[in-house]
Parts: C-alpha cells; structure tokens; sequence
C-alpha cells in the first residue's frame, strides 16, 4: 500500500511551474543588477585612487602641471570616467603650506542604468 501511494502519478498544476519560471526571472534581474552597482562601486574606488595619486603630485609640486593633468584625464578616462570636469583643482604655483585642491568630475555610465554623477575631491597643502 505505502509503495502504492508514492509510485502513483499526482495531478501537476501550470501555476506551480508559472511560479518557479517567475521567481527564477526575478532572481536573474536581481543578480543582474547587484553586479551592475558592484562595477559602479568598483569604478568609482578606481577614480578615488587615481585623483589620490594626483593629490600626492601635487603637493610635491606645489599644483598640478599641465602634463600632470593631461596624465589625470587619460587615466580617469580609461578608469570609464566621461564629462571629465577639473574646475576647482590647483593649476597654479601655491606657496608652502598653502592649500592646494584636486576636484574632478563627471559621469559614469552603468549597463543598466543611465549616467551618474561623480565627484571626487582631494584638499591637502603644498609641502615643496
């Protein structure tokens, strides 16, 4: 009798395999979109390294030279950075110890969402 009732064909239902099909689409847009904000994140760690670097430069110089800034632009492109805006950065000599800034900005487009905005700013004091 027991062998009977487990080897015995049970009626299925189309809402059972509907539900299981929904719940696996929803996981994949899910996932999908995890990665998607984990290369945002990763991208803009990038662009935080690359205007460090460039603080660094900077003090050590008292501004960022023109060919500083040309090496600045190249990179923050190749890291995926668009728009690229440098108003606000340090572009003439400052004396010892006076303030010196590193401000970029731009956008950043994703695989799934529209262009962000970013903005990364480095403040430090020249030490030449």
């Amino acid at each position: 009798m027991r062998k009977e009732m487990i080897l015995s064909k049970s009626r299925g239902s189309v809402t059972n395999i509907v539900t299981l099909f929904i719940f696996i689409v929803g996981m994949t847009v899910v996932m999908l979109a995890f990665y998607d904000c984990i290369g945002l994140l990763k991208t803009r760690e990038e662009i935080s390294q690359i205007v460090r670097r460039y603080i660094l430069v900077a003090e050590t110089e008292g501004y960022l030279s023109s060919d500083e800034r040309l090496k600045m632009t190249e990179e923050l492109k190749l890291a995926g950075l668009t728009d690229i805006d440098l108003t606000g950065t340090t572009f003439t000599g400052a004396g010892y110890g006076n303030l010196i800034n590193v401000k970029v900005s731009g956008k950043v487009t994703s695989k799934l969402g529209g262009p962000f905005e970013v903005v990364e700013e480095r403040a430090s004091t020249a030490k030449y």
